[in-house]
């Protein structure tokens, strides 16, 4: 654009020159001040680009002002600048006068006692978009981070920033595994700093989101779209899915906080690990319902084998039921 670089002490100095000494000749100036004609002549065509000389008759150079420099210089970059911020009002006015027509064919979607589903992780992300656009006071958010489902639901940093900008509450529940997850840790760092209220669990029973506890988003298993959402707006549902979201927000704790083995008995993670092996599930069935590796089940497994001197996943089963560990 502007090439301000153009005005070095050199050029400053030639320019006072012109200033204080109108009639000068070019021979003059470069006597007065020293310099080379070609010297001269480069900062004179540096003041010139700039319009703080301007040509005079005598085929020499007057100086101008920087105010009518000014004037002269910018006068088509604001000309410009009007026209293109009068081009953005015209299309958010004829995008805003779309609202109505928006608002009338979404009332005709195929509804279901205030149950939408939406389908393909394209259109989940523009559902949670707009829900978090549209929010005024809260956000509740209880994500496992297990399966893919759950990780399409994963609010995006720039969301959830700008709602705690607008002045939204945000509440935020983990499960304990996630703060092994990079995107979730990373979530959660983003978000807590600027003010989000952030905790964890154990163990959580589903992915969830509610907005201003009028709407509710809950995923689907991965169909042939890929992953999918319900959105929840009927009242008795919603009040269901807060009352389970408050009653494990008191019990969670702050995020990343690792759990202490208790001196006897299982902890949470290990007793919902024992219930899933008494009811004949295989690690990697554990694994996906529980949100963490196949791998790590596999070590937990092995130790609750170990403290149960149990020789078969039935035979662990028998003794932690004995020790009331499935209670």
């Amino acid at each position: 654009m502007l090439n301000l670089t153009n005005l070095d002490e050199s050029t400053i100095t030639v320019y006072r020159a012109r200033v204080g000494h109108p009639t000068a000749t070019a021979a003059q100036i470069s006597a007065l001040l020293g310099i080379g004609p070609a010297e001269l002549a480069e900062a004179d065509r540096a003041l010139a680009s700039l319009r703080l000389l301007r040509p005079a008759p005598n085929e020499g150079w007057v100086a101008v002002s920087p105010e009518t420099a000014s004037d002269l210089l910018l006068a088509e970059a604001e000309q410009a600048l009007l026209e293109q911020r009068a081009a953005v009002a015209e299309a958010r006015a004829n995008l805003t006068a779309l609202t109505c027509e928006y608002l009338d064919a979404r009332s005709l979607r195929p509804s279901s006692g205030g149950v939408e589903t939406v389908e393909g992780e394209q259109a989940v992300r523009a559902a949670l978009d707009e829900l978090s656009r549209s929010c005024r006071s809260t956000v509740d958010a209880m994500v496992p981070v297990g399966g893919r489902s759950d990780r399409a639901l994963l609010p995006d940093i720039p969301l959830g920033l700008a709602l705690l900008e607008r002045g939204v509450t945000i509440r935020t529940l983990f499960q304990r595994s996630g703060s092994g997850h990079q995107a979730t840790a990373s979530y959660a760092r983003a978000i807590s700093t600027a003010g989000a209220q952030v905790k964890s669990l154990t163990l959580l029973p589903a992915c969830l989101l509610v907005y201003d506890g009028t709407t509710a988003v809950l995923p689907l298993e991965p169909g042939p779209a890929g992953a999918g959402a319900v959105v929840i707006r009927d009242p008795a549902v919603l009040q269901v899915l807060m009352r389970l979201f408050e009653q494990h927000w008191e019990q969670a704790g702050d995020f990343g906080v690792t759990e202490q083995e208790p001196a006897a008995g299982p902890t949470d993670l290990e007793r919902a690990v024992l219930r899933l092996m008494a009811a004949g599930k295989k690690d990697e069935v554990i694994a996906r319902q529980l949100g963490i590796s196949a791998r790590s089940i596999s070590r937990i497994v092995a130790t609750l084998m170990e403290r149960l001197q149990a020789a078969s996943r039935f035979q662990a089963g028998v003794r932690a039921a004995a020790l009331g560990w499935l209670v």
